[in-house]
């Protein structure tokens, strides 16, 4: 399968999955305000940094070996099941002695947090491993198709169980964490059965195993450190600021998440290329090509935010989200930045350059930490979305002028769209 196509297969399906979490997210935004919701997400981003530290994010090393066929894959099907196990039962018994004297609140206890963590963090995981491994196969559509059902399922079901009288929010909670685990069983269950993974039961080697951990914990500090420049934030707005604030951010930073759907399904078609060898001037063509039409639709983007935005936001997720407008304009940039970032991060990804990805996160981590500590407390969140924008901005420079090492390319190439570029993209969508 070509790239273009690839690229095509997985815009269609992947965006029809992201379609339906943002769905999702109205329905929880509208029915829990912007307090509650904020808590909600705020919990989710405190689980997938424990999910970072604990799960040594080791998909990445099956990400790489598979796409580079060197690990026989259905071993890496039961080391992924071996090792979300490990994970559960790591987090389960350390959050139990952590949270001995967790005290009960009235909207959330021990147990409740338990739950949530256990479905979460397990449910990513099984997702993240599955994923990468479907990917490493070029098969983009029946993940992504499992992925949507399931969705459409969730955004069936609780909206009834809500219309029923008496029904506690917190049962609300409970599917939506409980979904997260589901999704990941499912997505392995139908990998195993595709690919018949039952005749095989077997492990990697042990000096198999060595590889992916060694990758793994090269990927590791990157992941630590790119998590937090995208998500530091959170913590700084939700120590400085109100609960309505941080449910308005949150909010800005998930829809900011959404617009860099394309971008992430992109870098998922752009590594297992480059891992796999095809050529980098060839993937250096397609990479530029891809930032120049990003471009265009980034303007268009902010035309449109700035001029209906502002009664856009409250409409679309209720009336409690009337402070997202100003931080999500102050956002856009850092957005633009972010979409070209990731393709740039999944090309030094696959050809083994991980160091380059780690360098330009950690000093754009300085950049927001700094930033935080001077402006939120004053400024609140537009100061957090200004600072986050500035910070991913710089990130992207430093793997740009990197890439510009080993291809004479400049700058301005992100903004000089051609005929050839208009051709491409019109042989993608046809694909």
């Amino acid at each position: 399968m070509s790239f273009q196509k690839q690229i095509a297969q997985s815009l269609i399906w992947r965006g029809l999955y992201f379609a339906t979490i943002l769905i999702m997210n109205i329905f929880l935004s509208r029915y829990f305000e912007a307090g509650n919701t904020g808590f909600i997400f705020y919990l989710s981003n405190n689980f997938s940094f424990i999910l970072i530290l604990v799960g040594l994010t080791i998909e990445n090393g099956v990400n790489y070996y598979a796409s580079k066929n060197e690990i026989d894959h259905n071993k890496l099907v039961w080391f992924s099941v071996v090792w979300t196990a490990m994970v559960a039962g790591v987090v389960f018994v350390g959050l139990w002695f952590y949270f001995g004297r967790f005290k009960d609140t009235s909207f959330l206890n021990r147990s409740q947090y338990l739950f949530y963590a256990i479905c979460y963090i397990a449910g990513i995981q099984l997702t993240n491993f599955f994923t990468v491994l479907f990917y490493a196969h070029k098969n983009f559509f029946l993940p992504n198709l499992l992925m949507v059902l399931l969705n459409v399922a969730v955004i069936i079901i609780i909206p009834k169980q809500v219309g029923l009288t008496g029904t506690n929010p917190s049962f609300i909670i409970q599917l939506y964490f409980a979904f997260f685990v589901l999704n990941g069983l499912v997505l392995a269950a139908a990998f195993i059965i595709k690919n018949k993974s039952w005749q095989n039961i077997s492990l990697p080697s042990l000096e198999q195993c060595r590889w992916l951990l060694r990758y793994a914990l090269m990927a590791l500090t990157a992941n630590i450190i790119f998590f937090l420049v995208y998500r530091v934030d959170y913590w700084f707005v939700q120590k400085l600021c109100t609960p309505q604030q941080l449910g308005n951010y949150i909010q800005v930073s998930k829809l900011g998440q959404m617009i860099l759907i394309v971008p992430t399904i992109i870098s998922s078609v752009v590594f297992p290329h480059t891992a796999g060898g095809m050529h980098r001037i060839e993937m250096k063509d397609n990479i530029l090509r891809i930032g120049r039409l990003t471009t265009i639709l980034f303007l268009l983007l902010i035309a449109i935010v700035f001029f209906i935005g502002r009664w856009l936001f409250p409409f679309v997720f209720g009336d409690t989200y009337d402070l997202m407008f100003v931080p999500f304009l102050c956002l856009l940039p850092g957005i633009w930045a972010l979409s070209n970032l990731f393709i740039l991060s999944a090309y030094f990804g696959g050809t083994n350059q991980v160091r380059v990805n780690i360098n330009g996160a950690a000093l754009g981590l300085l950049v927001i930490l700094a930033g935080d500590f001077i402006f939120i407390g004053k400024f609140g969140i537009v100061a957090a979305a200004m600072v986050s924008s500035v910070g991913y901005i710089v990130n992207f420079l430093y793997s740009f002028y990197t890439m510009k090492k080993e291809h004479p390319i400049s700058l301005s190439e992100y903004w000089s769209i051609n005929k050839d570029d208009i051709k491409w993209l019109k042989a993608t969508l046809h694909q």
